[in-house]
């Protein structure tokens, strides 16, 4: 009876390697003549089109589909935390980690109404080409990026308050205290003597 069994579970595993044998070969032969089918390259001349490219234009009215706008704040969110948040804040106050150390012109504040109502184009041009101490980040991200950002520093006011972003909120304020101070012409002991705010 075990013979019987061992047998019949041999047969088995040799139909089920036949098979599979024959089936890889068959795909093998699928995808050369696929790729060996009669195909346009991106460049060639066409006698289908009745310009005769083969690369053609979009129909007019035409929209292009990219992240579309639910993924764009959420891919913006983790681009501004690695590009931004070290001198603008997580929530956009100014109070980066960066912040202090740009003494004489510190980051602005991505919450004033200054900022928000620029136009997209106008900010673009800011995070494409920099301004002032900002640096350019149009070499650094590519299109998509900068757009996605853009998107999520719309949705930054909004957004719920955690603990980092009540940090840089504390020290966006403490900055710009102490930049008032300075500039009223206090002395560093009372500067230095300022309090710090606390959660």
């Amino acid at each position: 009876m075990s013979r019987i069994l061992s047998r019949a579970r041999l047969a088995a595993v040799a139909a089920t390697l036949a098979c599979w044998h024959t089936s890889s070969r068959r795909e093998a032969r699928d995808f050369e003549r696929m790729r060996r089918q009669q195909r346009y390259d991106a460049y060639d001349a066409s006698g289908f089109f009745p310009n005769g490219a083969v690369m053609q234009a979009p129909p007019a009215n035409t929209i292009a589909r990219d992240d579309g706008p639910p993924r764009l704040p959420v891919n913006g969110a983790k681009q501004y935390a690695i590009s931004c948040a070290p001198c603008h804040g997580a929530g956009g106050f100014g109070g980066g980690p960066i912040a202090p150390n740009l003494g004489e012109r510190r980051p602005p504040s991505l919450r004033t109404v200054r900022v928000s109502s620029m136009s997209s184009a106008a900010l673009m041009t800011i995070v494409t080409d920099g301004i002032g101490r900002m640096p350019p980040l149009g070499w650094q991200l590519p299109p998509g990026a900068r757009t996605a950002v853009l998107a999520y520093m719309q949705t930054i006011a909004s957004s719920p308050r955690t603990l980092a972003t009540f940090a840089d909120s504390a020290q966006a304020a403490r900055l710009r205290a102490l930049d008032s101070l300075e500039r009223a012409g206090a002395s560093v002991r009372t500067i230095l003597q300022l309090p710090l705010p606390h959660p």
